[in-house]
């Protein structure tokens, strides 16, 4: 690696590690700030509430990655350019594109580690967090889980599972009617509705198991009063951001083979690649624009700030949009993850070719 390389790095570095950690201080406090009424009135213990804190640090962590980063990069350049040091490189023959191959190397770490963080930390920590802030501080009931790509709730003689539990509906139901060590009555249905307190199944099959055999019969609809409501299935099930992308590929499989709909969760599959890109592309943008603006002012810390708060603010908004509007079905699944990236990717390439002029 050249000097020039190295000085950039550690400018970088300096900077970097300072942003990531004040970025966790005031995300972490934000947190435990909005948390701490529930805590109080549950009479919770602070040393769960504490653990509770402490497991959502390395989520933080993995989700404001990109984000700091790009502030890391933003700032070291313009307090660069404020010592005139950019228009030094300028004026000895150090191209726009040198400059910003240190900072993409970065990027291409990082891009790997938020992968990572995404595919084996963060769905795991999610579960327990989530798991810790329901039934160990707020003292709820946790009865349903998620298992083998179903949502599993056992309650008073019954089992029932669901493969996919939305918006107060229910799809891929089966509710299982044991006895002693046996199984007395089994009912499926393709989808179940929660209206005026009862449930309203919809293409119902039922068997019966008695000691001559099996009794099938099937229903358009059919109306039960059971003692769960569509609460306790929402419990069970499993976010996209608490999947990791293989077991996440499995569920959608699952969902579009059996005749759900899938593509909420589609969005969220590609999302989990388009969004450990974000680094890459935060900085593709970042570089050029710091650069224009260094030719333009002093530059420096206060500056790089306000332009890493505006291309990220621009960038976060531009995917969280896109991401709704393929949830909604406005927008193609892939192009509605990979959208913000694709623009935005564009965008800091036409800038670096703008700067060369």
């Amino acid at each position: 690696m050249k000097i020039l390389e190295r000085y950039l790095l550690q400018e970088f570095t300096k900077i970097f590690f300072i942003t990531l950690g004040a970025l966790l201080v005031i995300f972490s406090s934000v947190e435990a700030l909005e948390r701490m009424d529930t805590v109080l009135e549950k009479g919770a213990s602070l040393g769960l509430f504490g653990l509770y804190m402490l497991m959502k640090v390395p989520i933080f962590l993995f989700e404001f990655l990109p984000f700091a980063v790009l502030i890391a990069t933003v700032i070291s350049i313009g307090v660069m350019a404020r010592r005139k040091e950019t228009l030094a490189m300028k004026v000895t023959g150090v191209s726009n594109y040198r400059l910003l191959l240190p900072f993409m190397l970065v990027a291409i770490v990082c891009s790997g580690v938020v992968f990572l963080g995404f595919e084996t930390v963060n769905p795991k920590l999610m579960e327990r967090s989530d798991y810790l802030w329901d039934v160990g501080i707020k003292k709820e009931k946790k009865r349903a889980s998620f298992q083998a790509e179903r949502v599993w709730l056992w309650d008073r003689g019954r089992v029932y599972n669901v493969r996919l539990a939305k918006d107060g509906k229910l799809f891929g139901l089966t509710i299982l009617y044991l006895q002693g060590s046996g199984l007395k009555k089994r009912i499926e249905a393709k989808k179940a509705l929660w209206e005026k307190g009862k449930w309203q199944l919809k293409g119902v099959e039922i068997f019966e198991f008695g000691p001559l055999g099996i009794e099938e019969q099937k229903r358009e609809t059919l109306t039960l009063e059971l003692p769960v409501s569509p609460e306790d299935f929402l419990r069970g099930m499993k976010e996209p951001e608490e999947m990791s992308f293989s077991e996440l590929r499995r569920y959608t499989r699952k969902l579009k083979k059996e005749g759900y709909e899938p593509a909420p969760y589609i969005v969220s599959l590609h999302a989990k690649l388009s969004y450990p890109l974000s680094p890459l592309v935060l900085i593709l943008v970042g570089v050029p624009v710091t650069l224009w603006a260094g030719r333009k002012r002093e530059g420096g810390i206060p500056q790089g700030i306000a332009l890493s708060v505006l291309i990220g603010g621009l960038y976060f908004m531009t995917f969280a949009l896109t991401l709704a509007m393929g949830q909604g079905k406005l927008l193609p699944p892939w192009l509605s993850a990979w959208g913000a990236n694709i623009f935005f990717a564009a965008l800091g390439l036409y800038l670096m070719e703008t700067l060369k002029v």
